[in-house]
């Protein structure tokens, strides 16, 4: 980055504050999040709002994918493209995806991490969203290197990291530790931006 062959990067942590509860297990939680009406709509104004090419990544295809992108789908302008990507997408159609990106300044690929955190190389990607917690460095390592990429026109890249409290065993906020860890130790610049989801 320093020596120019990367992107200018900063990293923004929207750390969502939920009324406290506690879940028995991991997967209770993530089904509680994924399926958070407010948290999925914080996603999608995000979405609309931001300007330039960002890919969303998430986990679950049928939980969360897809409602997502029925959100986005339903909510950006008709103008802008829009692309589902997941484990059933032909290899084919993805390289596509990223042909097409290539040449875009504003579209939005909604995919899951499995296929887009690795192997995909697009320059012109200005946002990443991680609207899925997750603790594996070299997978949120490989995502950000999907954003880090130089592009023609694109002097910055963002990560927006969807980050929640909901009080109790929490494990999603440890997630979260280990991944400002991460960021420190790659010597990531990150703001945490507190909002109220209800």
């Amino acid at each position: 980055i320093k020596s120019g062959y990367l992107s200018k990067f900063r990293i923004k942590i929207l750390f969502c504050k939920h009324p406290a509860q506690g879940f028995e297990t991991y997967q209770d939680e993530i089904d509680y999040l994924v399926s958070h009406k407010g948290r999925n709509n914080l996603i999608k104004n995000l979405v609309r709002d931001l300007d330039g090419n960002t890919l969303v990544l998430f986990n679950y295809i049928e939980k969360h994918g897809e409602p997502l992108h029925e959100l986005i789908n339903n909510s950006i302008d008709s103008d802008r493209k829009l692309f589902f990507v997941h484990g059933g997408t032909d290899v084919q159609d993805r390289e596509e995806v990223r042909q097409i990106t290539e040449l875009e300044d504003n579209a939005v690929i909604i995919a899951s991490y499995g296929t887009f955190s690795t192997g995909i190389n697009i320059k012109r990607l200005h946002n990443i969203i991680f609207a899925s917690p997750s603790k594996s460095r070299i997978r949120n390592l490989q995502s950000i290197g999907r954003v880090l990429r130089k592009g023609e026109g694109k002097e910055l890249a963002t990560l927006y990291d969807i980050a929640d409290d909901i009080g109790g065993r929490n494990y999603t906020l440890k997630h979260l530790d280990e991944r400002v860890n991460i960021y420190k130790g790659e010597n990531f610049k990150y703001e945490v931006i507190r909002i109220n989801l209800q």
